[in-house]
């Protein structure tokens, strides 16, 4: 696959899944850079909600995630960020979206760990355009769990969690979840916004 026709697949179906986008070394490097992180103590608990309704909600997520910058990077960072900005300019060329910026984050689930189905978008904010997930896992059985599971209109799709996979989905029109994990499953989030 390219990035055109992952683009030509986010325009049909409002969801693009490639396998593989990462290189076994590429996946290889995030993956222990990541681990480095966590190691460093620099996760913390996801949030939900805006304004006064912010915060950590059990119910809804349990998940840690590292905030990834422009500056100071490591190696594995600065190439993932040539990768992302890459992709950017072929959806804009391709779907004509106005893409201008992107934040992500590492986020890990441990065992036991979801995300109940929801938006990326909150009301009101309509700055979130592409959400990204780029899977970071080495091993993954089905007994692991944790599949992302993409609503349509009258079915979903269920994704595994392959580590190198990477998938985009229109932020204000995919519900989606993450289900119950049974190990701990790591990726790079994050959205292309206007």
């Amino acid at each position: 696959m390219n990035s055109i026709a992952f683009a030509q697949q986010i325009r049909t179906n409002g969801l693009g899944v490639w396998p593989g986008f990462l290189s076994k070394s590429s996946l290889q490097a995030l993956a222990a850079d990541l681990s480095e992180c966590q190691e460093a103590g620099s996760f913390a608990r996801a949030c939900t909600g805006q304004g006064s309704g912010h915060g950590i909600h059990e119910l809804v997520r349990r998940d840690t995630v590292h905030w990834l910058g422009r500056v100071d990077n490591t190696a594995a960072q600065s190439n993932l960020w040539v990768r992302i900005d890459a992709l950017k300019k072929v959806l804009n060329q391709t779907l004509f979206l106005g893409l201008s910026e992107f934040d992500g984050h590492y986020a890990s689930y441990p065992d036991g760990g979801f995300y109940r189905r929801h938006l990326d978008c909150f009301k009101g904010d309509s700055t979130r355009v592409v959400s990204l997930i780029l899977y970071l896992n080495l091993a993954w059985t089905a007994a692991d769990g944790g599949l992302l599971r993409v609503y349509g209109v009258n079915s979903h799709t269920d994704i595994k969690p392959i580590g190198g996979t990477l998938v985009c989905f229109l932020s204000a029109e995919s519900e989606h979840e993450v289900l119950t994990t049974h190990c701990p499953r790591n990726s790079f989030t994050g959205w292309f916004k206007r």
